[in-house]
């Protein structure tokens, strides 16, 4: 056995948090919640008893045990409020939650230093620890807005953004096929698209490698504050100018990459096929464009995700119909509805990264080769 002393350190917090004041007051959780004082104190002997073994499966039991403490004392907290005790959360529960929150974090140093090479070792290691974090800060924030009774005007509570999620689900999924599909993959693939063209032509002219690439660079930096007002006067307040924005946003980090793609090629491998005396055709299609699809891809990731965010942008800059993920977290964030602007936020999010993975499985689909997606 070997003691997990930050493990341990949640227990004292935990043990201190039940015999102190869970109210603003000096109301205990014995006095107003009695269902949740037996568990959180058979938890908190759980928590005691896997701090003392290093075993993974020990690791493992003290993150789980430690996210139910937390989960089992903000459930606690809310049965107190439901029962009439609304003033703000005193010290006694901060310490039981955080308790918890501590314990899970002694949980996680250990697991992320596991060795091994097994299936087991790697899930342990690899996927449990960043699977666990975000589920940590929700309810960290969760209980930093009931504790501190913040009213939903200010900030949000997870569970309001989780009830819009759900009921609303429908006017999302409406919101967001307009900013998708109209605006943001219509602009991204016509960007894309003459940036890959324009990229195969500039590559092979010197004088357009001078001339233009440094314009390139240039308009690649022009704010998108700057640039969707313009293309609003210019096509109009609907979904043309917002994938005029889509198209600017994507083209020139496509047709910077495809050029820099074509152009590093290794003097070694240009030798070699003009030794096979290979034509300029060969050496396109077998040495420079296969060279050129990392550097493609990476713009394609990049663009991805600037994209959104420029067409979520000037949906506020550029005022249209009240429909779009921008237009959206524009109205519920004036009328004060942050909950509605946060559940708008957390599904754009999703968007993205769904769009990011997409163009990421692509890549290692069609680059399998490449040095970065070999196995050591």
């Amino acid at each position: 056995m070997k003691l997990n002393v930050v493990a341990l350190l949640g227990v004292l917090l935990g043990l201190a948090g039940m015999l102190g004041p869970w109210s603003s007051g000096t109301l205990g959780l014995n006095e107003a919640a009695a269902w949740e004082w037996v568990p959180l104190w058979a938890l908190i002997a759980l928590w005691l008893l896997a701090s003392f073994f290093k075993r993974p499966w020990a690791h493992v039991l003290s993150l789980t045990l430690g996210l139910a403490g937390s989960l089992v004392a903000l459930l606690a907290f809310k049965s107190m409020l439901a029962a009439g005790h609304a003033g703000p959360a005193g010290w006694g529960f901060w310490c039981t939650f955080g308790g918890g929150l501590v314990v899970t974090v002694g949980a996680l140093t250990k697991l992320s230093v596991l060795q091994g090479t097994d299936r087991v070792t790697r899930l342990l290691r690899d996927f449990l620890p960043p699977a666990t974090v975000p589920f940590m800060l929700f309810l960290a924030w969760e209980a930093v807005t009931e504790g501190m009774r913040i009213p939903m005007a200010f900030f949000p509570r997870v569970s309001d953004v989780y009830q819009v999620l759900i009921s609303s689900y429908d006017v999302l999924i409406a919101d967001s096929a307009r900013t998708v599909f109209k605006q943001v993959l219509s602009g991204y693939v016509i960007g894309v698209s003459a940036g890959v063209f324009v990229g195969l032509v500039v590559a092979f002219s010197l004088f357009l490698r001078r001339g233009f690439l440094p314009l390139a660079t240039a308009f690649s930096a022009i704010p998108i504050v700057g640039l969707a007002p313009v293309l609003g006067r210019a096509f109009g307040v609907d979904w043309e100018s917002k994938a005029a924005v889509a198209v600017i946003v994507s083209f020139f980090p496509v047709v910077i990459n495809v050029v820099q793609g074509l152009i590093t090629i290794d003097p070694l491998k240009l030798d070699l096929m003009r030794s096979y005396a290979a034509g300029r055709k060969h050496v396109l299609f077998k040495l420079r464009l296969p060279n050129a699809l990392p550097y493609l891809f990476n713009a394609l990731k990049i663009a991805s995700i600037i994209v959104l965010i420029s067409v979520i942008v000037s949906e506020f800059l550029i005022p249209g119909p009240p429909q779009g993920l921008g237009q959206r977290i524009s109205l519920s964030a004036r009328s004060g509805r942050y909950d509605v602007t946060f559940a708008t936020i957390a599904f754009a999010s999703a968007i993205g990264i769904v769009f990011y993975n997409v163009i990421a499985l692509l890549e290692r689909l069609l680059t399998s080769w490449h040095s970065s997606f070999r196995q050591k």
